[in-house]
């Protein structure tokens, strides 16, 4: 169960760094006075959202098969 639980983490981590890179490169190219950029913010907050319940829909399959979760 560790191991799933590590790549989830994991993978979030990535999303979660890769959308912050993403939104600085836009907020140093754009600012934030561009509607542009509050886009992307917002564009990229329903991503970490999908991305998480989607992430936690995973683990939650996964540890229905654990031994910890079914004793």
């Amino acid at each position: 169960m560790w191991a799933v639980t590590g790549w989830a983490a994991a993978t979030w981590l990535k999303i979660t760094i890769a959308l912050a890179a993403l939104l600085a490169v836009l907020w140093l190219a754009l600012g934030t006075g561009s509607g542009w950029f509050w886009a992307a913010v917002i564009a990229a907050g329903f991503v970490e959202y999908r991305a998480t319940r989607a992430l936690v829909a995973e683990w939650g399959s996964e540890a229905r098969y654990a031994w910890w979760w079914t004793r």
